[in-house]
């Protein structure tokens, strides 16, 4: 059963320029996203829409949570995969969240990101 959904799509060159802050990089992405993206752009801006995506379905926003407690990797065919932990992993599991399923693709001037919450069992 589905828990939730959410989507987030933005522009490239915004999260491009702010990421050129440290501090900014360093409240929102991990250190494996930043050796992942190699700073390229889209990539930033793909694991930004996907960490939105992700709030959007849990129906919260930010609210008591912390970007780095989203993490966003590749499995070995390349398809993105979400790694949790803290609150958010503990706010997942209460609500019975077995499997995140995450999409991100670019455009030139756009990132989006979908997230489906779906039960276990």
């Amino acid at each position: 059963m589905i828990i939730g959904t959410g989507v987030d799509m933005i522009e490239i060159a915004r999260i491009a320029a702010a990421a050129q802050n440290p501090r900014f990089r360093e409240r929102v992405y991990t250190p494996r996203e930043l050796a992942e993206s190699g700073a390229a752009g889209h990539r930033l801006a793909g694991f930004f829409a996907a960490k939105e995506a992700l709030l959007k379905a849990m129906g919260t926003g930010l609210s008591s949570f912390s970007w780095r407690e989203m993490e966003i990797g590749h499995d070995a065919l390349g398809a993105p995969r979400f790694a949790v932990n803290g609150k958010i992993q503990d706010f997942l599991a209460a609500k019975g969240v077995a499997r995140i399923h995450l999409s991100i693709s670019h455009s030139r001037e756009y990132a989006i990101a979908q997230v489906v919450l779906e039960e276990g069992g």
